[in-house]
Parts: C-alpha cells; sequence; structure tokens
C-alpha cells in the first residue's frame, strides 16, 4: 500500500467514515445522549467513543454516575437504538473520566431584587444623615445610600 493511500484511509477512519471503528458514531450517539438519558444525567456523561463490537463508552463525572448509569444500562441502549439507529451501539459502557465531561454552567442564583425608589421623605433623611459631610461627591453618595435603606425597609 502506498503511503498515499495508508494517509487517505487514516484520514477517513479518525473522521468516522465508513470503518472508522466509532469516531463518527460516538459523535451521533453524543448529539442524541442528552434524549436518552436526561438532561440531568446528560450533564454528568458523554459517548466517547464505539469500539469495532459496537461497544459504546461513556464518560461519567462520578463513580455514583457511572454506576446508576449502569444500572439503567439495557434501558439506556434499548432507547439509543431508538433515538440514533447510526450509532450502532450493541451495548454501553460506562467509565469515571471526570476530566472528559464538559462543566456544567455554574448556578446563576435567584435574579436580582428590583431597585426600590426612595420617597421624598425618605430623600430627606438620607440628606439629614450626610449634611455633616463636607466632600460634596461623598456627600451625596451618602444621601443616595441612606434614602434606599430607608426605601428598603418599608418595602415588603
Amino acid at each position: 500500500m502506498s503511503a498515499a493511500a495508508a494517509l487517505a484511509r487514516f484520514r477517513r477512519r479518525a473522521a468516522g467514515g465508513p470503518g472508522a471503528g466509532g469516531a463518527g458514531e460516538a459523535g451521533a450517539a453524543a448529539l442524541a445522549w442528552p434524549d436518552v438519558v436526561g438532561r440531568a444525567a446528560a450533564a454528568h456523561s458523554v459517548p466517547v467513543r464505539r469500539s469495532r463490537a459496537g461497544v459504546l463508552t461513556v464518560a461519567c463525572s462520578s463513580a455514583s454516575w457511572a454506576h446508576e448509569l449502569s444500572a439503567r444500562r439495557a434501558e439506556l441502549a434499548a432507547r439509543l437504538a431508538e433515538r440514533c439507529p447510526e450509532a450502532g451501539a450493541s451495548t454501553l459502557r460506562f467509565t469515571v473520566a471526570d476530566h472528559v465531561v464538559p462543566a456544567a454552567p455554574p448556578d446563576p442564583g435567584p435574579p436580582p431584587a428590583s431597585p426600590v425608589v426612595p420617597s421624598p421623605a425618605e430623600r430627606d433623611v438620607g440628606a439629614a444623615a450626610a449634611a455633616d459631610l463636607r466632600e460634596p461627591a461623598l456627600r451625596d453618595l451618602v444621601a443616595r445610600a441612606a434614602a434606599a435603606s430607608a426605601a428598603r425597609r418599608r418595602s415588603p
């Protein structure tokens, strides 16, 4: 076999073409994976490769996720075959590979509270609290902060 033919064969296999041994099939399985296992489990697992024998290896973020998904192996393999027949997975293998699983985005937390607008009386309270300050910019800042504080005490 010529070097050019060997290189073309290697590129075909590496790109997931016919006879690739799983690169393209694992990619197809990865796209269908959230529908197969659900959003929570998909955030902690990802298909990484398929062997020529049809064993799809799934990387999990922890041993507990690998165990949980292993317990559902038959169900998940059937769902994957139904949703993504081109994956060609005859069975599933779960392994811990936390460096492979993409990190979940951080929880944004509760939305910020809407700002409370101080009433004229609360602005007067703020102005009185800052009256002794000589620096105009600091006096204005303290007055606004005191008025906002008074307004927050009023709001539920």
